[in-house]
């Protein structure tokens, strides 16, 4: 692990004075679609401060009801229905402002059901692979939508979580269980032992090892300005690169 790009999903609910400090700080930003939370004049105020960090911007579209992680899951043609309007809403937004989307990475109970519902996954599939000019995805780290995204040729990176807890089967702890959401000092010692092992301890077994390429810190966590800080530090003690040049 050479390099390592750090984002953060942000143009939600937190103020902007939070979303412009969490930028000057990050490689690529997972921006709201103004859909699961925040707006459209959110998404765009959002875009415009990440242009001036010098900061890539990806599109974070989510299901309209309960913050985006609710159980009830769309059918294909509505998953489709939903990728075309809030990409196409944020594509919109970002060539008024004159750049580009360099890639989508779903958010809450969409992030996972690709990772379980096939059907779904090929949609998601389907829709990244007829995006002109090409697009990116951000992926669960050894998850299953990863290898198939990449099988079939498109662009992936491979992300990791510095603030969710995992299971043994690599898949995250669901947010409504307690301790879903680490705390700073737990945070820290995970990734301290990951930089050193490439292991993260899991909820009740064993470790697993997780090769990344971006590494993830929710905008809405407690603490998440602190522990970018506390990333960038032990990144740099550990003379791993931050890098998002992989996009050009």
């Amino acid at each position: 692990m050479a390099q390592i790009m750090l984002n953060c999903d942000l143009g939600e609910n937190e103020s902007l004075e939070q979303t412009e400090q969490l930028l000057a700080q990050i490689d690529a930003a997972n921006i709201g679609c103004g859909y699961h939370a925040g707006s459209p004049d959110k998404t765009r105020a959002s875009i415009e401060r990440a242009l001036k960090y010098e900061v890539q911007i990806g599109a974070h579209p989510g299901l309209a009801l309960d913050g985006g992680r609710g159980q009830a899951l769309p059918t294909p043609t509505e998953f489709r229905d939903l990728l075309e309007v809030q990409i196409g809403s944020f594509q919109s937004s970002a060539q008024a402002l004159g750049t580009r989307t360099s890639y989508i990475k779903l958010h809450g109970s969409l992030y996972h059901a690709v990772e379980t519902q096939p059907t779904l996954a090929a949609v998601y599939i389907e829709f990244l692979q007829q995006q002109t000019p090409a697009i990116a995805t951000f992926a669960l780290a050894a998850g299953k939508f990863a290898r198939m995204a990449n099988q079939a040729g498109l662009r992936v990176f491979q992300e990791a979580f510095a603030d969710r807890a995992y299971m043994p089967d690599g898949s995250l702890v669901p947010r409504v269980e307690q301790g879903a959401v680490l705390s700073h000092a737990e945070a820290q010692s995970r990734l301290k032992k990951w930089l050193q092992t490439g292991q993260f301890p899991t909820r009740g077994g064993q470790p697993i090892t997780l090769s990344a390429d971006t590494l993830c810190v929710h905008g809405d966590s407690p603490g998440a300005l602190e522990l970018i800080r506390d990333i960038q530090a032990a990144l740099k003690t550990n003379k791993i690169e931050r890098s998002a040049s992989r996009f050009s």
